[in-house]
C-alpha cells in the first residue's frame, strides 16, 4: 500500500475548523500554548507535523519536500521536539519502564525552549501524550506555558482535558478535533493508502471517525482479535454466569498477538487490551444498530442503542484507576439485567470503588 506523506497544512483539508485557526499563525502567532483534544486517530499529530511543515518550510505552499520538510516528517528537526522515547527525551529517563513523561526529560524540554532557534523562525514542541505527565511534571512545564519566549510554541495533544491540572488547562488554547466521516476516511485510504474502494468502504463504516482504527482493517491480527472478542462475549453474556466468570479470567491474563513489543507494566497491558476488546465489541454494535450485522442468538428485547450506550460508558471508565476485571465485570451485569428486563437499568458506580 501507498505511504501516506504528511502534505502542508494549506494542503491537509480533514479538520475545516481546526485548519482554519492554525492557518492564522502563519501570520500571527499571538497565540503560544494550545491543547488539541479529540478521539484516537482524527488527525491530531498529522496536524502538529503540517503545521511544523508550514511554518519551517522556506519554498511556499508547493513544496514537494524540501530538507526542512523532510526533517520535520522524521521528526528529526532542531527546533522541533516531539516528546516520546522515539525522538525528544532524556538519557536519565530511558530505563524507566512506565509510559509517562518524566522530570528529567521535561526540565530538559524547558531548558531547550529557553534558547533560540538552530535554523527556523520558531521552536515547536509538541506532547502527544499530556496526559501521562503526572502532576508535578505538570508544574515543572507551568513556568514555560506562562511565560514562553516569543520565537516557541507548544502543543499538548490528549483525547480528553481530564488528566491534566486546571493551571495547565487555563494557559492553554484548546482545539477539538472532531470524529472523521466514513466518506472522508474512505477518501484518504484510497487516495493516501492505496486501498481499493470496497475495502476502504467498510473499513470507514467501521471505523467510528478513527483513521487508527480504519488502518487497523488490514492487519490480520486485528482481525482475528476483534473475531474472537466478538464472538467470546456474545457467548458468555447470553449463556450461564459461570462462563462470563471464566473468560474475564482469561482476558484479564490476556497476552494477544496483537500487542506490541512496548515495554509496559502488567497493569498497563491489561489496560490495553481491555480497550481493544472495548473498541471491538462497540464497533460490533454500531453495526448491529445500522442493521449491518446480525444480532446474537436469542437476544431479547433489549434495544441495541442501550447496549451501545452502556459499552461506551465503561470504556470511558478504561483510564481511571479501576482494573480492568472490574469494568467487565460491572458492563456484564449490568448488561445482563438489561437483557433480563427489556430495558437498561444502569448499576451504580459505586459498586466498582468498593
Amino acid at each position: 500500500m501507498a505511504e501516506f506523506v504528511i502534505p502542508r497544512l494549506e494542503k491537509l483539508n480533514i479538520q475545516a475548523e481546526a485548519q482554519k485557526l492554525l492557518l492564522a499563525l502563519k501570520k500571527d502567532r499571538g497565540v503560544q500554548t494550545f491543547l488539541w483534544t479529540g478521539p484516537r486517530g482524527v488527525g491530531k499529530k498529522t496536524h502538529a507535523l503540517a503545521l511544523a511543515r508550514t511554518l519551517f518550510c522556506r519554498q511556499g505552499e508547493d513544496c514537494p519536500g524540501c530538507p526542512d520538510c523532510r526533517q520535520v516528517l522524521s521528526k528529526s528537526h532542531p527546533d522541533l521536539y516531539w516528546v516520546d522515547r522515539e525522538h525528544f527525551w532524556h538519557e536519565k529517563d530511558r530505563d524507566k519502564k512506565t509510559e509517562g513523561i518524566f522530570t528529567d526529560t521535561t526540565k530538559w524540554l524547558a531548558q531547550k525552549l529557553s534558547q533560540a532557534p538552530f535554523s527556523a523562525p520558531l521552536k515547536i514542541a509538541v506532547i502527544p501524550d499530556a496526559g501521562k505527565m503526572e502532576g508535578k511534571v505538570q508544574e515543572i512545564l507551568l513556568k514555560t506555558l506562562e511565560e514562553p519566549s516569543s520565537d516557541t510554541l507548544i502543543i499538548l495533544i490528549e483525547e480528553n482535558k481530564g488528566d491534566l491540572l486546571p493551571t495547565v488547562l487555563s494557559r492553554c488554547r484548546p482545539v477539538r478535533f472532531g470524529a472523521l466521516p466514513p466518506e472522508m476516511i474512505q477518501k484518504l485510504l484510497v487516495d493516501g493508502h492505496g486501498w481499493n474502494s470496497k475495502d476502504a468502504a467498510g473499513a470507514a463504516k467501521n471505523a467510528q471517525g478513527s483513521m487508527t482504527l480504519a488502518l487497523r482493517e488490514a492487519d490480520p491480527q486485528w482481525r482475528e482479535f476483534r473475531d474472537k472478542v466478538e464472538k467470546d462475549l456474545d457467548q458468555a453474556l447470553l449463556g450461564p454466569e459461570e462462563g462470563w466468570l471464566a473468560l474475564s479470567s482469561e482476558y484479564d491474563q490476556w497476552e494477544p498477538e496483537i500487542l506490541d513489543d512496548t515495554d509496559r507494566t502488567a497493569t498497563q497491558r491489561k489496560t490495553l487490551v481491555l480497550s481493544l476488546v472495548f473498541e471491538a465489541w462497540i464497533s460490533l454494535w454500531r453495526k448491529r444498530i445500522g442493521e449491518e450485522a446480525p444480532l446474537p442468538p436469542r437476544w431479547g428485547g433489549l434495544p441495541h442503542a442501550d447496549v451501545l450506550q452502556s459499552l461506551s460508558r465503561h470504556q470511558e471508565m478504561i483510564n481511571t484507576n479501576l482494573q480492568a476485571r472490574m469494568i467487565l465485570d460491572h458492563l456484564f451485569m449490568e448488561l445482563r439485567e438489561g437483557i433480563q428486563r427489556g430495558e437498561m437499568s444502569h448499576r451504580p458506580l459505586t459498586e466498582l470503588t468498593i
